[in-house]
């Protein structure tokens, strides 16, 4: 490093310094294109001027645009000389497509709007003349020789239109009302009314009478244990559960007496309670074997002092027949099972006085005789159709009338009245109602008028006709 010399420095400084020179970039003009412009302005230009053609055909009818080309030209190229144009209306005829009518000797119209007149009016010359009322018109002897008769024309009463008369076809197969009444005088359909509020349940008044209550039941002397549950039985001393449990009653000997039954309680809580609290203790509540809680029920009703019932399903005619479910008596199943399903009913429930049954296919068979003896041993009574020998035979009564079979005011007013009838002619009616508003709503007021009637509420145990003694027919 110390043999580096620095003596050239100066000379090094003396060389020519090179200079540098920065070109200056200046930007290309380029010459503006004006073909896009052109093209555009050409395309506005041609565009808007077919597209103000497409617009005439289209916005404009062809007679608007014949008139827009016959402007400026007269006479106008595209016209054509309308008949009687120009020339003097002939006396009592139109002459002109334009001109109206004139009557002869009456001065032509001028300044009046034209009115159109309708295409269908005839003219003058085709109406018959008329006649006058004191002319009588010429008989066929009195007209012109080797003419022609003329058509006598069926001129339609006035103002009035006439009808065709009524086919034969037709009158067979208009469709016809149907009855008002049935054969047995109950209404076949209700009467058209006015809208207004519906029968409830809550809306039913509440009883304003004296409740009291019946005895506590059922009496363990009278239940037998089985392996299905417990079964009324009579008492050892004799005493039947029908007459245990009734309802006590006593009242006047000479009016007709009705008594009442409510199907199917304790399906339905609201109507179930309905009844217990709103209907008459008179009234006797009959409860279904497939209700839940019965024992409840049963007390309850017992509390409000009604008599209480069981319902026994059982096989119905008609033409829509009812299943009457696992506990029911039907004619196809063997007499062995058809009691054990009696006993299934009776171990349901406690404290009642019987059993209640609408099963009119069954009561017709041979089966019934068994179960109405079945009845007897266990001292219920029984209400409903059928009929056994007198040494089966419980306490009965057949039923009067289903009041509510039809459900509609007339119908159950109808059957009700009937059944009013009957206790007066014959001493005595049952009736049955189900669980329904309307039902509840028709029977209060007609229950409530027995006084002006003669009759008198009783419950069914009142009703009933005793068993014969044994060994009596």
């Amino acid at each position: 490093m110390a043999s580096d010399r620095h003596d050239d420095l100066e000379e090094l400084d003396e060389d020519p310094v090179p200079e540098i020179v920065v070109e200056e970039i200046k930007p290309e003009r380029k010459p503006i294109n004006f073909k896009p412009i052109l093209i555009g302005l050409l395309v506005l230009v041609l565009g808007g001027g077919l597209g103000g053609v497409a617009y005439l055909f289209t916005a404009f009818e062809t007679r608007d645009l014949i008139g827009l080309m016959d402007v400026g030209e007269n006479p106008p190229t595209l016209s054509f000389e309308l008949p009687g144009r120009g020339e003097p209306p002939k006396p009592g005829s139109g002459a002109g497509l334009l001109t109206p009518p004139v009557a002869p000797g009456a001065a032509p119209p001028s300044g009046e709007m034209l009115k159109a007149v309708p295409d269908d009016t005839p003219s003058p010359d085709s109406l018959p003349p008329a006649i006058a009322p004191d002319k009588p018109a010429l008989p066929p002897a009195e007209a012109a020789p080797g003419a022609k008769p003329a058509a006598t024309a069926t001129v339609p009463p006035e103002g009035g239109y006439v009808a065709e008369p009524e086919s034969p076809v037709s009158k067979a197969f208009a469709p016809k009302p149907p009855p008002a009444v049935d054969s047995s005088g109950i209404p076949t359909q209700p009467n058209p009314r006015s809208a207004e509020k519906p029968p409830s349940y809550e809306g039913l008044p509440a009883f304003k009478g004296e409740v009291k209550a019946l005895p506590a039941a059922p009496v363990k002397e009278m239940l037998k244990k089985t392996a299905i549950g417990d079964l009324p039985v009579p008492s050892p001393d004799g005493k039947q559960p029908w007459q245990v449990y009734a309802r006590p009653w006593s009242g006047p000997a000479d009016r007709g007496k009705v008594a009442v039954v409510v199907m199917d309680m304790g399906l339905d809580k609201v109507a179930t309670e309905a009844a217990i609290a709103k209907l008459p203790p008179e009234v006797t509540l009959a409860f279904s074997p497939y209700a839940q809680g019965l024992d409840k029920w049963v007390k309850k009703a017992r509390d409000f002092g009604h008599e209480v019932m069981m319902v026994l399903p059982a096989d119905s005619g008609g033409s829509q027949p009812r299943d009457p479910g696992p506990l029911g008596m039907t004619d196809t199943m063997p007499p062995e099972s058809n009691l054990a399903r009696l006993e299934g009913v009776m171990s349901r429930g406690a404290g009642y006085t019987g059993v209640i049954s609408l099963g009119d296919r069954f009561a017709a068979s041979e089966q019934m005789v068994q179960t109405l003896g079945k009845l007897r041993e266990h001292g219920l009574l029984y209400v409903g159709p059928g009929a056994a020998p007198a040494d089966r035979t419980p306490a009965l009564s057949p039923v009067t009338a289903v009041a509510d079979a039809d459900l509609f005011r007339e119908a159950i007013e109808m059957r009700l009245n009937q059944a009013s009838i009957a206790a007066r002619t014959k001493g005595k009616a049952l009736v049955v109602i189900h669980p329904r508003p309307l039902s509840y709503d028709r029977l209060l007021p007609w229950l409530n008028d027995f006084d002006g009637q003669k009759l008198v509420i009783v419950p069914v145990s009142t009703l009933v006709q005793p068993p014969p003694a044994p060994g009596k027919s």
